[in-house]
């Protein structure tokens, strides 16, 4: 079997079957068990940390078979030491023992087929899974390794990309954030986005940095103890146009995208705090800076100051005119420089590769199965789920000394209702949730998972026109009024007909995809020398590549990882099969040598124009240096500038005062010689100041800068808005020096390589 690499493969179940207590059999499948027989596993945590993620995991199982029990025994951000049980989960041992199958469920309906149930033991606290059940009068003992493919074919000791005093960075913290990275910068050049255009190792290196700094700060705001209140969140949430409709906020609309994404509310409305806590740090740290008026005066002669310009212009092509080569001047500096003129070296290979969404395509699903499906996950397919429309009295509880005076303000408000006064009035007038009070107490519609658990509970067992007994939430207590019900709409079979074909299409490849990764992965390993037997094998096509470089070519051949390994020692040198390369969670290839074109010697009369071009090239620049350098020391001399640019026929330029960004006076000067301009010295009185530079186009520019013209301080309408912006910069450079001062001091540990 080839040995460990990293790669996703299908999970399996690797069980110990105890014959007598001094012997064990190492199986690497499926347990066969009687429909009777149970089973019970226990999410155990491998680690210390915080739980984050069980009722995923929960729901993972649930989807094998809904008659699984589910005990969730520590919630979501427990800390828990090893050996703590996190979640129970027993019944039916079949559906249990088929591991992969809740790796499947999950991925496919939570994360994507991405990081299979590695996943899951990241998401609860590095779990492992412990099952006991019994087999006639045998006990067994199974520990279900929930891998996803990378697990199965390399080592599961997960090592962190980085620690950062302490705290962990681990692999899938850099991979979100990688593939975060990558989609700005996809949003950004649209249709100009190309991969391999961006150096990985750089890119990698740069979304590291940035998870270290964002540790780094966050560290210190919990340690500065900012947070961000609850109503802040719930406002910075309801203001995302994301979630309106018709210019309101629409909870079902925040439960679907969220859900669309795959993302768990009560993440997400952390991480909404931890960034309005952050933006409050960043405020007050740019808004420390002050500026005096001596400052902001002499910025503004800086920023606004002009500078006399004038320069001799040399440029190339006049020189080029002159330059005459010999065949012996060619021959030689081709023979000099002979290495720079080659063919690169290129390769094409032959390639075996297997896609998941190509493997679907070709799986029949009857409209028969679609139906069915349709009936037993019907619920699953709601249009709009059951909503209900209540108003409230909040009466606000925020410490145990104040809970006897909630009750008895409470007490009273029920014996008002009870006489008959107005719910919505008494709202108005007692309410401490100021928002909804305004409108009689009115939260208007609302689903499941959006309120308050307890008040939601109570709100969805509530008859319309009921109101509850007092409410308890992290709020306060509430009476709670039911006004009104709109049942759940499901969709249409019509409607989600395709949909579902394709998610039973997936379903079906996925063991068939993932059996023959494995295969892949074997054979191509066991016979090493040819790709053909692996490709007879699994029925799949032997692919061939076009010659390529070692910059990489178009398609598959345009991807950093696959180029890098076809030019391997293994491929290249060896002449064996790649390892398995992983474009995506989905997509995988082997490949071998199939034509090797070396570096090759270009003889001199296929390269004659590039010797010529480069000749004169270096000739010209020989000369045009010589000749700034004359030129300065002549216009330091006193030589009228003018008069010893027709002597050199070069080209005189008078162009005034110049500001220091470009304006409709100066639009047209080269930035470059702007840029120098505005480098060199202020000239004493009655002097000029010269300097030479070498521009992009090959040309050369002797500046002459006569005087410099200071900006006058900004008005009274400018003057805090430019006030501001200088505060902003101040505050800016202070918070980069603060960041790069807690790096300075932190205990920073970076492990790049474990992801390689």
């Amino acid at each position: 079997m080839r040995p460990l690499s990293p790669l996703i493969v299908e999970p399996v179940v690797r069980a110990a079957l105890l014959e007598d207590l001094g012997r064990a059999g190492d199986l690497t499948t499926d347990i066969v068990v009687g429909a009777e027989q149970r089973a019970c596993v226990q999410l155990v945590a491998r680690d210390s940390g915080v739980v984050a993620g069980a009722d995923l995991a929960a729901t993972a199982f649930r989807l094998v078979d809904p008659a699984l029990g589910v005990h969730i025994a520590l919630e979501d951000g427990t800390r828990v030491v090893p050996g703590d049980v996190i979640a129970t989960v027993s019944g039916p041992a079949r559906p249990i023992l088929t591991a992969e199958r809740v790796a499947l469920n999950f991925l496919g309906h939570l994360s994507g087929v991405a990081t299979a149930t590695a996943q899951i033991a990241d998401v609860i606290a590095h779990t492992r899974a412990r099952v006991t059940c019994t087999r006639k009068t045998t006990p067994v003992i199974i520990t279900f390794a929930l891998f996803g493919l990378s697990s199965y074919l390399s080592d599961s000791t997960v090592v962190n990309v980085a620690t950062v005093n302490g705290a962990e960075v681990t692999p899938n913290d850099f991979q979100r954030a990688y593939q975060n990275y990558q989609q700005r910068l996809q949003q950004m050049l649209g249709d100009k986005y190309r991969p391999e255009l961006f150096q990985e190792n750089k890119i990698r290196k740069e979304v590291l940095d940035l998870l270290i700094q964002q540790e780094l700060l966050n560290q210190e705001l919990d340690r500065a103890g900012y947070r961000a209140a609850p109503e802040q969140i719930v406002k910075q949430i309801a203001s995302m146009e994301v979630f309106q409709e018709e210019g309101k906020f629409s909870p079902e609309r925040y439960k679907q995208i969220l859900n669309s994404q795959r993302i768990n509310n009560f993440a997400f409305e952390q991480q909404i705090g931890l960034d309005l806590a952050e933006q409050q740090f960043n405020a007050g740290m740019l808004l420390s800076g002050f500026v005096t008026d001596d400052e902001l005066n002499r910025f503004a002669r800086l920023q606004n100051q002009k500078r006399e310009l004038s320069y001799i212009l040399l440029p190339k092509s006049h020189y080029l005119k002159s330059i005459v080569l010999t065949e012996e001047e060619i021959a030689r500096y081709y023979e000099e420089h002979k290495n720079e003129f080659t063919t690169p070296e290129k390769i094409s290979v032959e390639y075996v590769e297997l896609n998941l969404d190509e493997m679907s395509r070709e799986i029949e699903i009857s409209d028969e199965a679609i139906a069915e499906y349709f009936q037993q996950q019907r619920q699953s397919f709601t249009r709009q789920p059951e909503q209900r429309k209540a108003s409230h009295i909040l009466i606000k509880v925020e410490n145990a000394d104040e809970e006897s005076a909630a009750m008895d303000k409470l007490k009273k408000i029920q014996e008002k209702l009870a006489a008959g006064e107005d719910f919505s009035k008494l709202a108005l007038e007692f309410s401490d949730d100021i928002g909804s009070a305004r409108q009689g107490g009115d939260l208007g519609y609302f689903g499941r998972g959006v309120m308050d658990k307890a008040f939601e509970d109570v709100a969805f067992k509530l008859k319309k026109g009921e109101i509850s007994e007092p409410v308890r939430s992290r709020f306060g207590y509430h009476l709670i009024r039911l006004d009104d019900i709109r049942e759940a709409q499901l969709a249409k079979l019509d409607d989600v007909k395709e949909k579902i074909r394709h998610d039973l299409q997936i379903q079906q490849a996925e063991q068939a995809f993932y059996e023959s990764v494995d295969k892949l992965n074997n054979l191509s390993y066991e016979i090493p020398d040819s790709l053909a037997p692996t490709a007879e094998s699994l029925g799949l096509e032997l692919k061939k590549s076009p010659l390529f470089t070692r910059e990489g070519g178009s398609g598959l051949f345009a991807s950093p990882k696959v180029v890098s390994i076809a030019f391997s020692d293994e491929v290249l040198a060896e002449g064996r099969n790649s390892q398995l390369i992983e474009l995506s969670d989905t997509h995988v290839l082997v490949l071998r040598l199939a034509e090797h074109v070396p570096v090759k010697q270009q003889p001199l009369k296929d390269v004659i124009g590039l010797v010529k071009t480069r000749l004169q090239d270096e000739k010209v620049t020989e000369k045009i240096k010589a000749d700034s350098v004359a030129v300065l020391e002549q216009l330091r001399a006193g030589v009228d500038p003018e008069k010893l640019a027709r002597s050199l026929k070069a080209e005189w330029k008078f162009v005034g005062p110049v500001s220091r960004v470009a304006d409709e006076t100066s639009s047209a000067l080269d930035p470059q010689i702007r840029h120098e301009l505005f480098q060199m010295p202020r000239p004493a009185e009655d002097r000029k100041v010269y300097k030479d530079t070498r521009l992009a186009n090959g040309d050369a520019a002797v500046l002459i800068l006569s005087a410099v013209i200071d900006g006058k301080n900004y008005t009274d309408e400018t003057r805090l808005t430019e006030k501001r912006k200088l505060i902003g910069i101040y505050g800016k450079a202070m918070q980069s020096a603060w960041i790069a001062e807690l790096r300075n001091n932190a205990d920073i540990e970076t492990n790049l390589d474990s992801l390689e």
